[in-house]
């Protein structure tokens, strides 16, 4: 219990419906987590990619630069790290070996880092998880899928990587989006990032607000479904897809996940 665990998210290409950076601020603020060190974003950053934001107050201006920021709070005797920031465009091997460096003298139990992606889902079902992880026993605990992927990464899979390189306890959790709706908001998406986290930590975070935000999001969906018939046909047939899956099992475990998480909150 005195070991935190570490909850890392990056804005950006990795983040579909912001749905990773909205649970790890989800998180910073009810352990009501403080920044303990940041990693400035001059040598990782291409500011023509991630520029900076300028913010003029009463004839005063003030640049606020990307970076990262490592944030240390607790949750009742838990403590907790929230590593966030707009995904490095530059260095990444160095950039994970610095942000690796200075996880390692907080001594965490483990690193969790989130992703979310596009993905041919269907906002009607239970978005699925998706699990990096070397011990299979914990995929099936969590109700999830095994991550199995070929093509372009971002930096989450490869902090994933260099933290067990380093022989540091780590998973990568990826959310799927419904790639029909991944540039807003995704709520549901967010939520099912909790839950997962949850298991792992045991660090609950009430999502009374997710819920309401859940509520409208699948309500502005349904409105424009309804004014398009092809895309209702094509959300139709995920369904049908994402069922099927269903009598395998695997969606099975998802859903008990998803009912006890719910049990857990309802008091909330």
């Amino acid at each position: 219990m005195d070991r935190p665990w570490v909850v890392v998210a990056f804005g950006g290409w990795n983040d579909a419906g912001s749905a990773a950076t909205q649970a790890a601020t989800l998180i910073a603020e009810y352990s009501d987590a403080k920044i303990w060190r940041t990693i400035d974003g001059e040598i990782f950053h291409d500011f023509r990619q991630t520029r900076p934001a300028i913010t003029v107050m009463n004839d005063i201006e003030i640049v606020n630069w990307p970076r990262t920021a490592i944030r240390v709070g607790k949750w009742h005797d838990q403590p907790i790290v929230v590593v966030d920031g707009p995904e490095p465009s530059l260095r990444w091997r160095t950039y994970c070996f610095r942000l690796l460096r200075l996880l390692r003298k907080l001594k965490p139990a483990g690193i969790v880092v989130l992703g979310a992606m596009a993905t041919d889902v269907a906002h009607t079902r239970q978005l699925p998880i998706m699990v990096s992880a070397a011990d299979p026993l914990l995929i099936s605990q969590l109700g999830a899928e095994k991550l199995e992927y070929d093509g372009p990464t971002g930096i989450p899979f490869v902090l994933v990587t260099q933290a067990r390189h380093y022989g540091m306890n780590a998973v990568g959790l990826w959310v799927g989006v419904p790639q029909y709706a991944c540039e807003s908001p995704c709520p549901p998406a967010a939520q099912a990032l909790l839950v997962r986290i949850e298991e792992l930590t045991g660090i609950a975070v009430p999502q009374g607000g997710l819920e309401e935000d859940k509520r409208e999001w699948t309500a502005a969906i349904n409105e424009a479904v309804a004014e398009h018939p092809e895309l209702a046909e094509y959300i139709s047939a995920l369904e049908t897809e994402q069922d099927a899956a269903l009598s395998e099992g695997l969606t099975g475990d998802v859903l008990a996940v998803e009912f006890q998480s719910y049990l857990r909150h309802r008091g909330h």
